[in-house]
């Protein structure tokens, strides 16, 4: 865990962090370099095409060291592996898919005012509804004593706020009285006799 964590931080600060001051200051203090905006150009390039295929190469082992030491090998001033990956691997591959991708992306750039409207739309409805489920259960919860939650809980049909389910009830069990309607009746005649009904108060007193 600490090992990648400090493989995104060193990841950051010498893949991302550097290039982007060395790049932002070939631009503002030798805007006129056309080498050197060429070669940071390129170093961008491979750190786009790394980020995009990252997918399908993240399962190997050391993945996170691998992409630091290449992208240090990209931009560091003893090595400027951006020339040699631009040239070899980049520009050929590019260059024979380049009217394919061109069309394609050209068809995305026609449709992303409508795709970016629908994803605003879809975005918006669901955090509007989900904002007035919120706002109904505040409104509806009015906490009368320390069970009020408990009882909330149960006769709410929002799992999302539950925070205990109720456990499920166990079968009846056949009471020997069922198939039985005579010992059913000497229970009843016995409770009866057990709790006999209260009579109802006169004058104020209550007759048991």
């Amino acid at each position: 865990m600490l090992g990648d964590l400090l493989s995104r931080v060193l990841l950051l600060l010498f893949g991302y962090a550097m290039p982007a001051f060395e790049c932002f200051k070939t631009v503002e203090a030798r805007p006129n370099d056309a080498n050197m905006l060429r070669f940071w150009c390129q170093y961008w390039i491979i750190v786009a095409m790394v980020i995009a295929f990252e997918s399908l190469i993240s399962w190997m082992p050391m993945y996170g060291e691998i992409k630091l030491a290449f992208f240090v090998y990209l931009w560091y001033p003893k090595t400027k592996g951006s020339d040699a990956v631009y040239d070899t691997f980049v520009r050929p591959i590019v260059m024979q898919y380049e009217p394919n991708i061109e069309q394609r992306l050209l068809h995305l750039r026609a449709k992303s005012g409508q795709l970016l409207s629908f994803y605003i739309k879809n975005f918006a409805d669901k955090g509007t509804a989900f904002f007035m489920d919120v706002l109904r259960y505040v409104v509806s919860d009015k906490p009368e004593g320390p069970n009020q939650e408990q009882r909330n809980n149960k006769s709410s049909g929002w799992s999302l706020f539950a925070t205990k389910r109720r456990p499920p009830s166990p079968p009846p069990q056949e009471s020997i009285f069922d198939s039985n309607p005579d010992a059913a009746a000497v229970a009843e005649a016995l409770r009866a006799t057990i709790n006999p009904k209260p009579r109802r108060p006169q004058n104020g007193k209550h007759y048991y």
